[in-house]
């Protein structure tokens, strides 16, 4: 399922974007079609603003001698309003599950309010 296509004609490869401000600007190399895309993190689930990256695992690369070193840390989207998963992804997991990174309460723990 691709993630972005063009409004006009359906096109999902033959596509160009350029960053301007909070938004890209999109361009359809098939029909010419421009439009903007925001870039704001919206839930796929329903459609809430109110969600947070939780870092829930280390990306690591083989260093010297086989020894592991880390390369950037994962984040897993979990919105606050339907209490899904991986909501920014294309296969996000429905709710109500508990905020990713082994805490039941962690919304109270960074001082956000209900």
């Amino acid at each position: 399922m691709p993630i972005v296509i063009c409004p006009t004609c359906g096109e999902d490869e033959d596509l160009s974007g350029s960053r301007r401000d909070d938004a890209i600007l999109l361009t359809c190399g098939s029909c010419g079609h421009e439009w903007d895309r925001d870039t704001r993190l919206v839930c796929r689930l329903c459609g809430s603003e109110d969600i947070e990256g939780v870092p829930t695992s280390t990306l690591e690369e083989a260093g010297r001698a086989g020894v592991r070193t880390p390369s950037g840390i994962r984040l897993v989207y979990y919105c606050w309003k339907c209490r899904g998963n991986d909501v920014t992804s294309t296969a996000p997991q429905v709710g109500p599950n508990p905020p990713p990174g082994r805490s039941q309460d962690l919304r109270a723990f960074r001082g956000r309010s209900s």
